[in-house]
């Protein structure tokens, strides 16, 4: 019984001091369904932080996600086909592109990449045909 009894009072310290996320829906399309929510987490006294952003289809399915930290976007952020399948991945830093994009054809090879410094394109992009291969180059430095 003792040990029911500490195990009971773990699992109540660990569920009051977790953190919840909530879901919060600031657009919807015009049949009510969801378009953009913001995921926030909220501590024991009720303040919520914006940890995530979320585009959706009319249908439901995610379009766009990434997280969120001090109210920009940070890190990976990916959008998505219909289906599910990627559609593209890029960074952000403090709400700002930064780093490798990559863009996918539905089958799943690339289409086009390059890469993002300060917000502009820069550097050698890459464009492929549907197959993967190749098919032109631009150095969007001498734009």
């Amino acid at each position: 019984m003792k040990k029911i009894l500490t195990l009971l009072f773990i699992i109540t310290m660990i569920s009051c001091n977790r953190n919840n996320i909530v879901e919060d829906v600031v657009t919807r399309h015009e049949d009510g369904n969801k378009k953009i929510a913001f995921s926030y987490k909220v501590d024991k006294d009720g303040n919520k932080t914006k940890v995530r952003e979320t585009w959706y289809y009319m249908e439901g399915m995610k379009h766009l996600d990434g997280p969120i930290v001090n109210d920009k976007r940070n890190g990976e952020f990916e959008t998505y086909y219909k289906t599910g399948q990627v559609m593209s991945k890029g960074y952000f830093v403090d709400g700002i592109r930064e780093g490798e994009a990559v863009t996918y054809n539905e089958n799943g090879n690339i289409r086009y990449m390059g890469q993002y410094k300060n917000g502009k394109e820069c550097g050698i992009w890459k464009f492929y045909d549907e197959e993967g291969n190749i098919v032109k180059e631009i150095n969007k430095d001498l734009q």
